[in-house]
């Protein structure tokens, strides 16, 4: 009895102790809708559970932030995380604050100090370099490998056509997204024998559930007890099979290091052939200037702009291509821009068509907004700084919210949850929503490969729109978050024939 009393004592002098190292953040936050708080847990208890109960504790707060008008506030322990919904404050936010929260950790085995998990000072250091490869200018010269890429993912679908309902996602976006761009960014063409195995796939979608679960539970946080569980042994072996990946692409590509140094900007000679500089050729030719780019800086790179190109691009032509098969009358607008552009040719996208195709990239913008491939960032704020609806204190987490501000009908109008492509035409809402819609990041972390998920994206849709129609019952789609934003069910797709002859 008597250890029982001691031990319930030291509990609560630990927890009176740790509420006074809060006391300032608490005081300051006061005011802001949160959740009952658990003794040492905080509101952790909300998440327990799956994916799923996650997007359902997404959904909840993003209704009571749209009502109240103001940020949500969770504790995870003694760590304050304040969402953002509103595109004003996440701007203030993201462009405030370069340095995200020790949740990016969790992946720093894989992807070390990539531009996603970097501290802020190695991604002000590389940043402006890494963003050539996804310029203008050398996007429009992918789009030959992104048409190809378009053609063989048509291809595919012919064997669908009439047959049962399957998932496109994992059945061939996946695969295609990902040979895009380790062709596109690495410039690995014989990627199918190499790179896109089942091995390496599975690999993959094992370390972001495995993140994505150590996440949802406060007790796996201590590095040294993760290091402990049957999880962390998972985690290094899927690691091991991705960065297998990387050190074969580096073997293969490293001997071009000393020659790319002596070629102009845009392009070097390969059998005699002009072709275009990738996001590598970038990187190994920074490697001869900068010295401070170790090869494991370069994996990590590698890693990154795989986990960045393929898996967040595949998850929004998925969303597409169902809302597309539950919007009839969406779709045949689409096709009818399509033809009028194309006409009965099947010729390649050109770089003059990308323009054109207005209707095509509000198809894009709209299901972006309402289904961002990842429903959110972190920062970790450094300094006080002073928003519309509240001070965020130092120390505190903020969580640019994409599903919540997408959602917004103060921001989006009365029918901000309906699926309607035609808004983004309105030029005075394509205007506003060129700094409202989130899915791409805001401020100075923002992601630099927006033109390059466009111009895919499009590229993809009309090579496939103008030969197949698609069917699908996405408006009975349920979610969940495994990092991404993933549909469990009302997700599969039906193809059928524009000809009507499979």
């Amino acid at each position: 009895m008597f250890w029982l009393v001691l031990l319930g004592a030291i509990l609560t002098l630990l927890h009176v102790y740790m509420r006074l190292l809060t006391r300032r953040t608490r005081s300051m936050v006061s005011h802001l809708p949160t959740y009952k708080c658990l003794p040492f847990i905080g509101n952790m208890y909300k998440f327990f559970g799956d994916g799923q109960n996650a997007f359902n504790f997404l959904e909840n707060l993003t209704t009571i932030m749209e009502e109240r008008r103001q940020p949500f506030v969770i504790w995870i322990g003694q760590c304050c995380f304040i969402i953002l919904s509103d595109p004003e404050d996440a701007r203030m936010v993201a462009n405030n604050f370069l340095e995200k929260p020790y949740f990016y950790n969790f992946a720093r085995l894989w992807l070390k100090d990539g531009l996603v998990t970097a501290p802020g000072s190695i991604w002000k250091h590389n940043v402006k370099k890494f963003a050539v490869a996804f310029s203008g200018s050398m996007v429009d010269d992918f789009l030959p490998i992104f048409n190809e890429q378009s053609r063989k993912l048509q291809r595919k679908l012919e064997v669908e056509v009439n047959c049962e309902p399957f998932d496109l996602f994992e059945k061939y976006l996946a695969y295609t997204t990902l040979e895009t761009i380790c062709q596109t960014a690495l410039g690995e063409h014989d990627v199918t024998e190499t790179i896109v195995t089942k091995e390496y796939y599975a690999a993959f979608n094992g370390i972001l559930e495995l993140i994505f679960s150590r996440a949802l539970n406060i007790f796996l946080h201590p590095e040294f007890v993760y290091r402990l569980t049957p999880g962390y042994k998972e985690f290094k072996r899927c690691v091991s099979v991705v960065q297998n990946v990387s050190d074969a692409v580096i073997t293969t590509l490293s001997k071009f290091v000393s020659y790319l140094s002596t070629k102009i900007d845009l392009f070097f000679l390969e059998n005699g052939e002009v072709k275009f500089k990738t996001f590598l050729d970038i990187i190994l030719q920074m490697n001869d200037t900068d010295h401070t780019l170790t090869e494991e800086h370069i994996k990590a790179e590698i890693d990154t702009i795989i986990l960045a190109g393929q898996e967040t691009i595949a998850t929004a032509i998925n969303y597409i291509f169902l809302m597309l098969g539950c919007k009839p009358d969406v779709q045949q607008k689409l096709y009818k821009e399509i033809k009028e552009i194309f006409g009965e040719s099947k010729r390649p996208v050109l770089k003059e068509d990308l323009s054109r195709l207005r209707y095509c990239e509000a198809i894009i913008y709209e299901t972006l907004r309402l289904f961002p491939p990842v429903p959110g960032v972190l920062r970790q704020a450094d300094r006080d700084i002073k928003l519309k609806s509240c001070t965020v204190p130092k120390g505190a987490t903020c969580c640019i919210s994409f599903w919540g501000s997408g959602h917004s009908k103060h921001i989006w109008g009365s029918d901000a949850l309906q699926y309607k492509p035609e808004r983004w035409l309105d030029p005075n809402v394509a205007s506003m929503g060129a700094t409202s819609l989130l899915t791409f990041s805001t401020g100075k972390r923002a992601c630099i490969g927006k033109r390059y998920a466009v111009t895919l994206m499009k590229t993809v849709l009309v090579h496939s729109v103008r030969e197949y129609e698609f069917v699908s019952e996405a408006d009975k789609m349920e979610l969940k978050i495994d990092i991404a934003l993933r549909p469990i069910s009302g997700h599969l797709l039906q193809v059928k024939s524009r000809s009507g002859v499979k």
